[in-house]
């Protein structure tokens, strides 16, 4: 009998177990520094992109507002 009130084993819980009970793949040596360098550039970038949308949208509004004083 199961833990579990007297249930019968989970067959997707049994799996679960026996892939999480094998030993796990070897990691490359460098991988926090790749993912480390990754978000640094992805934080870059969407830096860059937010600082060239606010600049449009200024011109835009400095545009708009001196078509609309003259």
């Amino acid at each position: 009998m199961s833990p579990a009130g007297g249930l019968p084993p989970n067959r997707r819980e049994a799996e679960v177990r026996r892939l999480l009970d094998t030993p796990h793949p070897p990691l490359p040596p460098d991988l926090a520094e790749r993912a480390a360098r990754r978000g640094r550039a992805l934080l870059r970038r969407r830096r860059t992109l937010r600082r060239a949308l606010c600049a449009a949208l200024l011109l835009t509004a400095a545009l708009a507002a001196a078509l609309l004083l003259t």
